[in-house]
């Protein structure tokens, strides 16, 4: 198959999915390889069209190509080395450095969309993918402007349940809160090798991320652990803004603290570790009052 856009690409065979729609390789016809994103064209899927130019925000996968071929939506971008997942499959929990490094590529990332008034919405290693030496983030097809007005197709409910904010189970609108919230998640499965929360099903998710405890971190240092900590706090005007994780994880010692700073950060570990409780409960409170 051929797309005629701005370029000519000739596509190639499958390599993923992602959102609603299906990736293949692709070259040029002046010998650039790439990949493309083939969205049908149903009911809402326009909107991944909407965050096709983000030039200057920070680690994210660009499009370099877009446009219709027949009844879909054709968005190239640049072919990636490997996703987040993939890379966790190959390895397992990653150390502690390499995890702070892809946290604050993802951190920048959702710093500058912040600025633009993005929210992504579907935050996973799926949708985290290595371009040169940075991890970029991917796949805005559930993606929203934070202050626009309400479309016939919100996909206010879709996302990855092991990654979505309690108060998107509450059918709240996502913010960029929400993103925060799912990066706590995916910083506690890159140092645990496993998530906070496994359902299985859809219901004990839901129960999970309004009234439960993640496990405690056992591999985090105690700075890293209340930060992921605050990320995951169930209020979302409780946790940090992405600029300030993104602060805080440059701060991330990466030898182990010794003396009155070792005594001050578990100080401040359990601290936090309160106020999460604090949070759980009013949350659990909130929850059975509607339930009323």
């Amino acid at each position: 198959m051929t797309l005629a856009l701005n370029k000519e690409w000739a596509v190639g065979a499958r390599i993923g999915g992602g959102g609603f729609g299906a990736v293949f390789e692709a070259v040029s016809t002046d010998g650039e390889e790439a990949a493309v994103k083939l969205v049908p064209k149903n009911p809402g899927t326009e909107r991944e069209m909407l965050f096709t130019d983000l030039d200057g925000v920070r680690n994210v996968v660009p499009i370099i190509d877009s446009g219709e071929h027949e009844n879909q939506w054709a968005l190239v971008m640049p072919r990636a080395e490997k996703s987040l997942r993939d890379h966790l499959q190959d390895h397992g929990r990653l150390p502690l450095n390499e995890a702070v490094a892809v946290l604050s590529d993802v951190a920048e990332a959702l710093t500058d969309l912040k600025d633009r008034e993005v929210v992504h919405r579907d935050l996973k290693p799926e949708n985290i993918l290595l371009l040169g030496d940075r991890w970029c983030l991917a796949d805005f097809g559930i993606a929203r402007y934070a202050e626009a007005s309400t479309a016939n197709r919100t996909f206010k409910f879709h996302g990855t349940l092991a990654y979505m904010a309690p108060e998107r189970w509450n059918g709240q609108r996502a913010t960029s809160s929400s993103d925060i919230y799912a990066l706590g998640i995916l910083a506690y499965e890159l140092l645990e090798g496993t998530l906070p929360f496994t359902g299985p099903d859809e219901h004990d998710f839901q129960d999970q991320h309004l009234h439960g405890t993640p496990p405690p971190l056992a591999t985090a240092p105690p700075l890293l652990a209340a930060l992921i900590t605050e990320c995951l706090y169930k209020a979302p005007q409780a946790r940090p803004a992405a600029g300030n994780v993104l602060a805080r994880l440059g701060r991330i010692p990466a030898a182990a603290l010794s003396g009155g700073l070792a005594a001050l950060a578990e100080a401040n570990q359990g601290a936090v570790a309160r106020q999460a409780e604090e949070d759980r409960r009013a949350s659990a409170h909130a929850t059975e009052t509607d339930r009323r």
